[in-house]
């Protein structure tokens, strides 16, 4: 299969742990990083441009997890510390441990969970409401289907983030003191922030059935020399209250990750942490693409026709050991691009469908060839015409729906799954082939 870096994807999916959040009132003072030029003046404070990270966890939905550890030495002077947060930062979120926190001095006011275009689903005691994020003040605004909703702040029960914009602005400086005797520490540092994302896009070759999968990763910060781990089809952030607040805290909330091959997978509960094999640096501004994995898949061809035109799809079979991500598939033929088409979560050993092309030599038409309508009776026979213009036969999935209606007739037999009726028809090579079904109503 040619090497999919070189080819574009479509951006279109576990837990990797619960993050337990202490956002209490920490303040710094008289530390300064070991590793760091001290300046001319004790009370003149050591500085650090760089993004600091030793360890960053990128959910799907644009959550990242963020911790780094650094050796601080507390003296006798009263020196603070100051570094650097990305603009995305969610400051309530930031945790120390290792040392005795006094104070914590940010130059930026908390970063709100939720920001103007997040996509979010509002859970309210009448409904759900899915739609992007527009303002909160007394009521809610969603945007849903270009319509404007308007939800009162006491019907909210719960809010779930789905998928959260990048937070643009000036890094956000740090400054931290304590009160720990003088001595070496140990000082971890961890948070939350907004603006990374990934996702996966799936490569698969029709001729040999092989799949390959690579993690697309965008919005990064300057880290360098880090641990990444990739959560795919991104946690919840959830709000609940029954006394909602806009500033509640929050519940993290996660999903499943993919199988990789140059990543470890590790397992909590039902869910997967995966590590990529070697430490990562990014630039800012630059989209990374690494290879996930890669394995074979069983393939089942279909043409299928339900309306419109005759789908040539394909049945993926995920027999790899652990789930496929929701994300974008490419297929080929060799060297051959054929079409694309995206893919929803996949269990192990379960099925995903995808159509990679429209097959315009396989021409069906439906027509009503019956139909009586009284006041309160409907009867309606309706014949579907198959032609294969192809040199070789095929086999077709015909698919129609006649809701609560009563199935009269069919020739030939269908299968009916609630109001869905189902033929598989085979069709000589430059021939036709018809179905008739008939249904009634009557109230």
């Amino acid at each position: 299969m040619k090497n999919p870096m070189r080819f574009s994807a479509k951006k279109l999916m576990a837990l990797l742990c619960i993050l337990a959040v202490c956002a209490a009132g920490f303040a710094f003072a008289a530390i300064r990083f070991t590793n760091l030029a001290q300046t001319n003046s004790n009370d003149s404070p050591v500085q650090t441009s760089d993004d600091l990270a030793n360890s960053v966890t990128i959910y799907g939905n644009g959550v990242t997890f963020v911790t780094f550890q650094q050796t601080v030495t507390v003296e006798n002077d009263t020196s603070p510390i100051q570094f650097y947060l990305p603009s995305g930062a969610l400051t309530d979120t930031l945790t120390v441990q290792g040392i005795n926190v006094v104070q914590i001095v940010t130059s930026a006011e908390n970063q709100p969970i939720i920001n103007t275009g997040d996509v979010i689903t509002v859970c309210t005691q009448s409904g759900n409401y899915t739609g992007t994020f527009i303002s909160w003040d007394t009521s809610l605004l969603l945007q849903v289907n270009n319509q404007t909703l308007m939800i009162p702040t006491s019907t909210i029960t719960m809010i779930i983030l789905n998928e959260i914009v990048q937070v643009q602005g000036p890094k956000i400086l740090v400054q931290i003191t304590t009160d720990s005797p003088p001595g070496n520490y140990q000082m971890n540092v961890s948070y939350l922030m907004s603006g990374p994302q990934w996702y996966p896009t799936y490569f698969i070759d029709l001729d040999t059935s092989i799949l390959q999968c690579w993690a697309t990763i965008e919005n990064v910060e300057n880290w360098n020399n880090v641990t990444l781990m990739l959560v795919s089809g991104g946690p919840h952030l959830a709000y609940e209250s029954t006394d909602f607040q806009y500033d509640t805290s929050i519940k993290l909330m996660v999903a499943v990750a993919a199988p990789v091959v140059e990543f470890t997978s590790t397992t909590t509960d039902e869910y997967h942490i995966y590590t990529y094999g070697a430490q990562v640096s990014f630039e800012a501004g630059t989209t990374v693409k690494l290879p996930l994995f890669n394995g074979t898949v069983s393939l089942r061809q279909e043409y299928y026709w339900s309306g419109g035109e005759v789908e040539n799809r394909y049945h993926i079979n995920n027999t790899l050991s652990e789930p496929l991500a929701s994300g974008n598939i490419e297929f080929y033929r060799g060297e051959q691009w054929m079409g694309e088409d995206s893919i929803g979560y996949t269990p192990v050993n379960a099925e995903a469908i995808a159509i990679v092309n429209y097959a315009d030599d396989i021409q069906v038409t439906s027509t009503v060839t019956k139909s009586i309508i009284q006041s309160n009776y409907e009867d309606q026979g309706t014949t579907i015409t198959i032609q294969n213009y192809k040199p070789t036969n095929v086999q077709i999935l015909i698919q129609q729906d006649i809701s609560g209606y009563d199935l009269v007739t069919s020739t030939p037999n269908a299968t009916r799954v609630g109001s869905t009726l189902s033929w598989i028809i085979n069709v000589d090579a430059n021939s036709t082939a018809t179905i008739y079904y008939e249904w009634q109503y009557s109230s």
